[in-house]
């Protein structure tokens, strides 16, 4: 006997499940290529804005507090203590005040001596520079200018004076310290002021400016005797300088 039998279109019904889920399945959205390439560049200019916003702050910032700061921090009004030998009451305790401001990366120092309060000097503002290795004297009583090599062993470097200073900020006043005399002669007449560098040469514009050489250095303080000098008392180190300009014109 020979049986026969009928297998069912498997393929056929599979073609129609499958055709039954792709007609229940959602359609996929499409995205256009055209709005990824706009989102990107409204990207790009948001971060291009924030960034330019960072540096303009930035500047602000560096300009209006940092470099304020550093000025504050290279400007002194300070003053010390010391005994004056030449005085009618033996030993006397003078003061001695002086703005002072530092230039590191200019690499010079400028002074303002006041009157004194009680006499021992004259006023005046003074230079070191220390590119030019010159140091400027104005005497405001005379409105007269002077000029010598700068004596490195007396004036500190800018760097050192402004750590001295530093470290001295928190009091008003330096501690007591001595004085010491240095005189000075002058020589001749001073030309060409633009040959002192730019610094020198704007604190003696329109000033009779001469030339000076040193004389002597002394620890001992003598009395003034009848030579026509002048007298400026100043600091740039740990101790007061008396310096002598003899042979004024």
């Amino acid at each position: 006997m020979v049986k026969i039998s009928f297998q069912p279109a498997v393929a056929g019904v599979k073609g129609d499940k499958a055709d039954k889920a792709a007609e229940e399945r959602p359609p996929q959205p499409r995205y256009k290529k055209g709005g990824s390439v706009g989102s990107v560049c409204y990207l790009s200019m948001g971060m291009v804005v924030l960034l330019t916003g960072l540096v303009f702050a930035s500047v602000y910032i560096y300009r209006y507090f940092f470099l304020a700061q550093l000025a504050r921090d290279n400007f002194f009004h300070c003053g010390v203590f010391y005994e004056d030998p030449l005085s009618a009451q033996m030993p006397a305790r003078m003061e001695l005040e002086e703005d002072v401001k530092i230039y590191l990366e200019e690499n010079y120092e400028r002074i303002n001596v006041p009157v004194p309060q009680f006499g021992g000097g004259d006023p005046a503002d003074i230079i070191h520079d220390f590119q030019r290795g010159l140091t400027a004297y104005h005497d405001i009583s005379l409105d007269k200018c002077y000029v010598i090599e700068l004596n490195t062993t007396i004036v500190l470097p800018p760097r050192n004076f402004w750590e001295l200073l530093m470290n001295v900020k928190r009091g008003t006043y330096l501690p007591q310290t001595y004085i010491i005399q240095e005189e000075m002669v002058v020589t001749e007449h001073v030309n060409d002021k633009e040959a002192l560098g730019s610094f020198i040469y704007h604190l003696c514009s329109g000033k009779d400016t001469y030339r000076l050489r040193r004389r002597a250095t002394q620890r001992r303080i003598t009395k003034r005797g009848a030579k026509n000098c002048s007298a400026i008392r100043h600091f740039e180190n740990t101790f007061v300088v008396e310096t002598r300009i003899c042979g004024v014109v």
